[in-house]
């Protein structure tokens, strides 16, 4: 599939799940808010939803840190 849409638009050239998590993630979201403006024409506070896609980029970004720092188990 374009060899993994050109590894998930990776700089290190391999896809990652926490890029691949990130984007569904904030793809529903902008899906959810939608939804939730037109039909209460109120914005909701998106500090919870920022924090949740920044935390599930991170956890993958720490994995694959350690896993440089300390050897890769493939």
């Amino acid at each position: 599939m374009t060899k993994f849409i050109q590894q998930l638009f990776s700089e290190s050239g391999e896809a990652s799940f926490s890029r691949l998590g990130a984007f569904i993630a904030l793809a529903f979201a902008c899906g959810w808010i939608t939804y939730i403006v037109l039909h209460t024409h109120i914005l909701p506070s998106l500090e919870s939803l920022t924090l949740f896609i920044a935390a599930l980029y991170g956890l993958g970004k720490a994995n694959e840190t350690l896993q440089r720092l300390f050897g890769s188990s493939k």
